[in-house]
């Protein structure tokens, strides 16, 4: 069930993620601050609605939760589609940012409490592989659909495929080992209250943990800029080698594509040649994975060739997708399983902290520097997390990984 959805809801997102940014550029005509500022919308809503929503993923089930979430990410790429205005582009964001929140922290959580027998780094490098194959299946159908039709077309299908998906899981998806908080005579938000307090104990009483949610702001921070602006850098900056009548949104594919089988086949070796299940080598992994994505991000903003650009492009788009169930497993560790959401929900909520902030002045600097510089200020602002994951690594060794669990969460 777990790798099924991930693997349907990649391939409905990327129907609507490969032709978006050419759809915003294109149809909508925004330039590198309004296409931040979309971001930032984003990231504004996650901000807000991420930690509350792990909360009630923890206190009223994760299942609900992921089901909500679906049908809002869902309704905010039909917005988006069907209505190509700045506007309407920006409020979809919103909407389907608050859709996000919901799933995030929920369905890793509710795979971990429904199979706690297995090896939860290994589910999760699975379940990023089978978001690689639901997302190359994706690419290609979008494009498709673009070409064959009109460029909001795999937006629309995309969103509503969503949709569905959260319908079909409200009759298919199974709850058996959630296991809330007892409520213990409170009311239901007094029981909110103590599952969030319960999170932040438990964060503050572990340094790994609040050093990995500084490394997310960090992460936040130089996504923003590279994810809205690397389009415009390939059709603008560098211009896309002649395809006979084929159209950009072709090239997009071949892009989103090949890194998608770079990262399936690397995520293939790691999972088969190192535990990343266990902290130490996760720790080390991540901070050579991040080295590796600030290296490929400079590469790409300072590229003077087509080719080289792809090369950085696909090298710094395989170690972060890499990196992404990786640091999921090492936040994991230790973490009580009734305030685990909320605790990775606070992982993302980082994140979104970072693009909220920075998000602007890329866009900023895009607009009056060019795209160049706003790319290479966003992979220099990703530096700090290397020295905050040594500092984690450092932490790793004496922290107490099963501290005492908090009597609020009791």
């Amino acid at each position: 069930m777990y790798l099924g959805i991930k693997g349907a809801f990649a391939l409905f997102f990327m129907l609507w993620a490969t032709v978006a940014s050419v759809y915003r550029i294109e149809v909508v005509e925004l330039d590198p601050l309004r296409l931040v500022l979309l971001g930032t919308a984003l990231e504004v809503a996650v901000l807000i609605f991420e930690v509350p929503t792990g909360v009630l993923a923890d206190t009223y089930g994760r299942r609900r939760s992921v089901i909500t979430g679906f049908l809002l990410m869902g309704t905010g790429f039909a917005l988006e589609g069907a209505i190509p205005t700045f506007a309407a582009v920006l409020a979809a964001q919103a909407v389907w940012g608050v859709g996000y929140t919901f799933i995030s922290g929920a369905l890793e959580a509710w795979i971990a409490d429904e199979a706690p027998e297995r090896d939860l780094g290994r589910v999760y490098l699975r379940g990023e592989q089978a978001d690689y194959v639901g997302s190359i299946l994706g690419v290609f159908g979008s494009v498709l659909l673009a070409q064959v039709f009109f460029l909001n077309v795999p937006l629309l299908i995309g969103g509503f495929l969503t949709v569905a998906l959260g319908a079909v899981l409200f009759l298919v998806m199974p709850e058996r080992n959630f296991d809330p908080s007892p409520r213990q005579g409170r009311s239901s938000l007094q029981q909110v209250t103590a599952t969030a307090r319960g999170s932040v104990r438990l964060v503050r009483a572990r340094p790994v943990l609040l050093i990995l949610l500084a490394v997310a702001v960090f992460s936040g921070m130089s996504e923003e800029g590279f994810d809205r602006l690397y389009a415009k850098h390939f059709l603008d900056g560098l211009g896309l080698p002649s395809l006979g009548a084929l159209e950009p949104v072709v090239w997009f594919g071949v892009i989103n594509a090949g890194a998608l089988v770079l990262s399936y086949i690397a995520a293939e070796v790691v999972g088969r040649r190192l535990n990343v299940g266990d902290a130490a080598v996760a720790a080390r992994l991540l901070l050579v994975l991040n080295f590796l994505t600030i290296t490929g991000m400079l590469a790409f903003a300072l590229a003077g060739s087509f080719a080289f650009a792809l090369a950085a492009f696909w090298a710094a788009s395989l170690t972060r997708t890499l990196a992404e169930p990786v640091y999921l497993t090492w936040l994991n560790e230790g973490l009580d399983p009734r305030v685990r959401a909320t605790v990775i929900s606070m992982g993302s909520q980082s994140g979104a902290l970072g693009e909220a902030s920075a998000g602007p002045v890329i866009g900023a600097i895009g607009n009056l520097a060019g795209v160049r510089a706003a790319l290479t200020v966003a992979a220099i602002i990703l530096s700090p997390a290397l020295l905050l994951y040594a500092r984690a690594i450092r932490h790793q060794g004496s922290e107490d990984v099963n501290p005492p669990e908090n009597r609020d969460v009791e």
